[in-house]
């Protein structure tokens, strides 16, 4: 064979090799891939689902009482309202690109602004996690709490270094 020749071959049967070896090729029933969303609200129901799977399995270890059992919802609800507010206010107040003169006051100004929304943001999260803590303290027994306090110690060593914000398990 002639070496354009050759070359003309190479693209199809890439592409033949690449989609036979695709594990999508070969994983099954295809049929309603696209009657299914991906995202959005079948999304939002697994996630609701998850996390009040999560909820009752924190409660049943806490032994949580009912009147408990509603307080920890109100604690919860108020802390993901608070969280989705903060993410808004963030997303309202981002900062617009950098620009100008590395050198120049006027660049320098505005990473200093920049920095101070990024600090009192961080300050306002840090603060909503602690008040919910103290929260949840307050509603839980002396048993309770050292049972709470054995929780957070296993989630942190699950996690490790990865903490990026607040989760109740």
């Amino acid at each position: 064979m002639k070496a354009i020749s050759r070359h003309k071959l190479i693209l199809p049967m890439a592409l033949a090799a690449s989609l036979l070896a695709s594990p999508l090729a070969w994983s099954g029933d295809h049929e309603n891939c696209d009657k299914e969303p991906r995202h959005g609200k079948h999304d939002q129901r697994d996630r609701k689902e998850m996390m009040e799977h999560r909820f009752d399995h924190m409660a049943e270890r806490l032994n949580l009482t009912e009147k408990q059992r509603d307080e920890m919802r109100a604690i919860f609800k108020k802390g993901h309202e608070e969280r989705k507010a903060q993410f808004e206010k963030r997303r309202e107040d981002r900062p617009e690109m950098l620009s100008g003169d590395p050198a120049s006051s006027d660049f320098k100004s505005q990473v200093a602004a920049a920095a101070d929304k990024a600090a009192e943001s961080a300050r306002d999260r840090v603060q909503a996690k602690a008040d919910a803590y103290a929260a949840i303290y307050e509603v839980l027994n002396a048993e309770q709490r050292e049972t709470w306090a054995k929780m957070q110690a296993e989630r942190k060593e699950r996690k490790g270094d990865r903490d990026h914000g607040p989760r109740h398990d």
